[in-house]
């Protein structure tokens, strides 16, 4: 596949669009606009059939746990735990938000290839150019680990909208938190009448090849697919299981319970820990340093100006 140029630095440069002050619905109108200009472009050098060559995440691609009616709370916590924590993993991926994403690689991979055509040395370009087709095949699989953890996810919880107060309504958020049907198929996804999330390989390999930048943005951006449905995937790992399966289903066994309850105690534990190993006066100036207007800041301020008054 041979990688072309879409703007920024070199002859393999890219536009990330990153704009911090953009809200959802700005974000929204201009991935549609950027999608619409697009597709005219890759549909007038596509000679595939798209139908033909999507990856299909059908029933025969889902794990167990995704077709699965539990009869307990406990089984319904522990299975859901399972998907959402895979859900996580392959969200966190594509993030570009979480270091080492798939996104930052293939940016790594472009950059070296741009310095391997200004050396001028045959061998070198070459093996930038086969860096860059790995890193753009990485995305790819990402996106497809992402679809499958997603279906599963989704799947589990329409085959259990009775076994949790909160089953159907995660459901609705995870799929709000997919982004809309026209970015996602003019990069190369769809949903199916299931509500499944596709994968179409070869467009999808197309568009980053000669719209990388709305890939990204589409995916891994500040608001893009896998940002939304994994921080939702966090947000209810995170949350008391009282909040996940309602007051009526608390009576669940105590070790799935702590199940859930250590992920929110592990990322206060080491806080916690550094505060325990401190004296209590180091403690004390801390907690005043950081309050109200007699902050760590203002107490050096005031001090300076009193050493130049002097």
């Amino acid at each position: 596949m041979a990688m072309s140029g879409i703007g920024g630095v070199g002859s393999y440069g890219y536009n990330s669009n990153y704009n911090s002050s953009m809200d959802y619905e700005s974000w929204v109108n201009n991935s549609n606009s950027k999608a619409e200009e697009m597709k005219d472009k890759l549909e007038s050098t596509s000679g595939v059939n798209s139908s033909s060559s999507t990856s299909s995440t059908s029933s025969s691609n889902k794990t167990s746990s995704s077709n699965k009616t539990v009869s307990s709370t406990s089984g319904y916590l522990r299975n859901y735990q399972l998907a959402l924590t895979d859900l996580e993993s392959a969200a966190a991926a594509l993030q570009t938000s979480k270091e080492g994403n798939v996104f930052e690689k293939y940016e790594k991979a472009l950059a070296a290839a741009d310095k391997a055509a200004q050396s001028g040395n045959e061998d070198q370009i070459k093996e930038a150019q086969a860096a860059v087709e790995k890193a753009a095949g990485d995305i790819v699989s990402a996106v497809e680990n992402f679809a499958k953890e997603y279906n599963n996810t989704t799947s589990f919880l329409k085959n259990n909208t009775g076994a949790a107060s909160s089953a159907s309504r995660d459901l609705a958020a995870f799929q709000r938190a997919l982004t809309t049907d026209k970015a996602l198929q003019t990069i190369g996804l769809s949903k199916d009448t299931y509500g499944n999330l596709q994968v179409d390989k070869e467009k999808l390999t197309k568009t980053i090849e000669e719209g990388y930048g709305l890939v990204k943005e589409v995916v891994g951006g500040q608001y893009g697919m896998a940002e939304r449905v994994g921080t939702k995937a966090t947000n209810v790992l995170d949350s008391p299981v009282n909040k996940i399966v309602g007051s009526e289903g608390t009576n669940g066994t105590q070790e799935t319970t702590e199940k859930y309850s250590a992920r929110r105690e592990k990322k206060s534990s080491s806080a916690a820990l550094d505060s325990a190993s401190l004296p209590d006066s180091f403690t004390s100036f801390a907690n005043f340093a950081r309050g109200g207007a007699y902050n760590l800041t203002n107490y050096y301020a005031v001090g300076m100006l009193l050493n130049t008054i002097a």
